[in-house]
């Protein structure tokens, strides 16, 4: 299985490279062999070779680099996804494949418009907070926000907001999940801190391998979720 880790040395906050890691580890757990490609501005790519994409956040300037390469393989991007890659974006980077990025000086920024959100960025205020979100399938995720971007017209969140931040200041709701598309905010690197959030993309490629899946040997990894969210939910009163 290839994976590629685009970006990863321009998106490349809070130890985001512990994502591609945690998962190399986890599939070959499942007998499956695991190639990372990583891959940044002006390289050759070939999206179709990849099974799973990744890239992670960056600074505000550094996503509007990001963003001006992403869009000249826009085609390409779009062409892998809708055959089948996974892709998970997480800080501001899932916020590049909404319509529109907006700049504090109120420059509009084409994006790769994969989805109907567009985002806001401010530079007089950020959100920077500790986070419990509750998933779709009921277990709880933690991890870490640092954005200056309020987040708009998203219709499938990837969480309900239990304690932090939303998408946007009005809404309770974190990332989003289209397709075979993942997009949050939460960094830390989520998928280290959320073994059941790692699980879920183990299992999600294991089924497009046509692998039996055979459960995550992490034991560490779970006592280090549990005792986060015990002393998040006691300081959080939750």
């Amino acid at each position: 299985m290839k994976i590629l880790h685009l970006y990863y040395d321009l998106m490349n906050l809070y130890g985001e490279y512990a994502n591609v890691s945690a998962l190399e580890r986890y599939l070959r757990q499942q007998d499956i062999d695991v190639v990372t490609d990583k891959k940044s501005l002006y390289d050759d790519i070939d999206f179709s070779e990849y099974r799973f994409i990744y890239i992670g956040s960056g600074t505000e300037m550094k996503q509007l680099v990001a963003l001006e390469d992403i869009m000249r393989r826009k085609e390409a991007l779009r062409a892998a996804y809708d055959s089948g890659a996974v892709i998970l974006a997480t800080g501001n980077a899932f916020e590049l494949f909404g319509k529109k990025i907006v700049s504090p000086d109120n420059t509009e920024h084409e994006a790769l418009s994969f989805f109907d959100f567009y985002t806001v960025v401010n530079d007089n205020q950020r959100a920077l907070t500790d986070q419990i979100c509750l998933c779709n399938a009921g277990n709880k995720a933690v991890g870490f926000i640092n954005k200056a971007s309020e987040i708009y017209g998203i219709k499938t969140p990837m969480f309900k907001v239990i304690w932090g931040e939303g998408n946007n200041k009005e809404e309770k709701t974190e990332g989003i999940i289209e397709g075979n598309f993942y997009g949050t905010h939460l960094t830390g690197p989520c998928l280290v801190k959320n073994p059941l959030m790692a699980e879920h993309f183990v299992r999600l490629l294991c089924e497009k391998e046509g692998k039996e899946f055979k459960g995550l040997s992490c034991e560490y990894e779970r006592k280090a979720y549990e005792i986060t969210l015990s002393e998040l939910e006691s300081r959080f009163g939750k």
